[in-house]
């Protein structure tokens, strides 16, 4: 019998054991997780109000997702984004400024200004040439226009990735669509074919799924879909293992053996690693010392997340929330209007902010991180009330940071990691940022 290793309890690794066990389900698979499954997802309730710390929606554009969840059969708990609430805006000279959602509202948006509209149409019948290290506000700038890359690439990298968009890699973070652009003669061609290849690639795979694109969650947040995955994998025989994994040895068979500090495993016949870089790297340092220090080269953002409440008499807005470009110069990120987003989120009466804040945490109190959030709130919302309470969430770690020279380095550790026959790296270091990148990267793993 097969035996099979997932290190990592968060959605990538709860992915992977799910579709492998799957596939292969007279194997062992064995899923080693010391601290809460779900890993950043970590629903929790605070005065009668439900927070989200990490994510807080899945982007469902595959139908992958909506597969997943009728096979666990939590459909009737599942939630759509409220269409009404569905305006997202960017702060522009101080103001909140609808962002395009589609092509055609790129011509009537007032981020942009009409010579660069034009200079964006015009752009779509050329061919263009991007360095593999090119960052996503270079790429921006040179394709669309200078505003673009402020008040679009901007502010995407920071609410997507807590970076500025002069810090992140275009090629790592969309290397299909890079690849595309190389090969096109033409950029509305590279979209195109973009575009139409992961349609194809998803309908192959899935059929004609229907399901509805956009932002969803559950009643009682993305935990249920955690607490479900786990109830599955329990129930389909995958053994979940409470042990921090801090070792991987080399067996004289060949195969390789995990260990915790206090306990050693047998050998497996594939081991899947979704822990962090700083975890990955520590497991791996006497295995191999070159892959282990290659490993922790890797960046991250340490990010913060102030929830506020407030009287909706005192404060409410419209919307989905707010991203702020680099070039605004206001301390935040953005802000979630997380009240609006999903129903039953907060008391009636009340109104629900979720804002984002980077830099090290450490450095603050929780009331001076509080503070610093209300005053850029009330800065660009106009609030002059004060909140009923604020609950602030620090996440040291952080999200990778896809800086320039990650393609460079995800490809040497790839490279170092081929000595290694069974093994597999996955997560957020290596398959993307967002819940659908981790479950897309672990399907295809396991279905090549």
């Amino acid at each position: 019998m097969q035996r099979i290793a997932v290190v990592g309890g968060g959605i990538s690794g709860l992915s992977h054991a799910y579709f492998l066990k799957k596939k292969y389900p007279e194997s062992g698979v064995f899923l080693f997780e010391a601290a809460s499954l779900g890993g950043n997802i970590a629903t929790e309730e605070h005065d009668g109000a439900l927070l989200e710390p990490g994510p807080d929606s899945y982007l469902e554009r595959t139908g992958l997702f909506t597969t997943l969840v009728r096979e666990l059969g939590i459909e009737k708990k599942l939630l759509h984004e409220d269409k009404k609430n569905a305006k997202r805006y960017v702060i522009k000279d101080g103001y909140l400024v609808k962002a395009p959602q589609s092509p055609l509202s790129f011509i009537f948006s007032s981020l942009l200004f009409f010579p660069e509209k034009i200079k964006i149409f015009l752009a779509m019948g050329k061919k263009f040439s991007l360095w593999p290290t090119i960052t996503l506000f270079d790429a921006a700038r040179n394709v669309l226009g200078f505003s673009a890359a402020e008040y679009l690439a901007s502010p995407m990298a920071r609410g997507v990735y807590g970076s500025e968009a002069e810090d992140i890699e275009f090629s790592a973070v969309f290397p299909d669509l890079f690849q595309k652009i190389a090969e096109a003669p033409k950029l509305k061609v590279a979209l195109k074919e973009y575009s139409t290849a992961k349609k194809e690639y998803w309908k192959d795979r899935l059929g004609s799924v229907e399901f509805e694109r956009g932002i969803c969650s559950f009643e009682g947040g993305l935990i249920t879909f955690v607490n479900a995955l786990e109830a599955h994998l329990t129930k389909s025989g995958v053994q979940i293992v409470r042990d921090k994994i801090a070792r991987i040895q080399k067996h004289s068979s060949g195969k390789y053996a995990l260990s915790s500090k206090a306990k050693p495993y047998d050998t497996f016949d594939k081991i899947i690693f979704t822990v962090n870089s700083e975890n990955l790297s520590y497991i791996w340092r006497e295995a191999d010392k070159e892959l282990s220090r290659k490993i922790s080269e890797a960046k991250n953002s340490p990010i913060n997340v102030v929830y506020a409440a407030w009287n909706k008499k005192d404060f409410s807005a419209g919307g989905y929330g707010f991203l702020v470009p680099r070039k605004e110069k206001i301390p935040i990120l953005g802000c979630i209007f997380a009240s609006n987003v999903f129903s039953g989120r907060i008391a009636e009466n009340r109104f629900l902010t979720k804002t984002m804040v980077s830099g090290d945490g450490a450095l603050f109190k929780d009331d001076e991180l509080a503070n610093l959030t209300q005053e850029a709130l009330a800065r660009v919302l106009r609030i002059k009330a004060n909140p009923l309470w604020t609950k602030v969430f620090r996440h040291t770690t952080g999200i990778p940071r896809y800086a320039p020279g990650y393609g460079e380095w995800k490809k040497d550790v790839f490279a170092l990691l081929s000595k290694h026959e069974g093994v597999h790296f996955a997560g957020w270091a290596f398959s993307g940022i967002g819940l659908a990148d981790q479950l897309e990267s672990a399907y295809k793993y396991v279905n090549p």
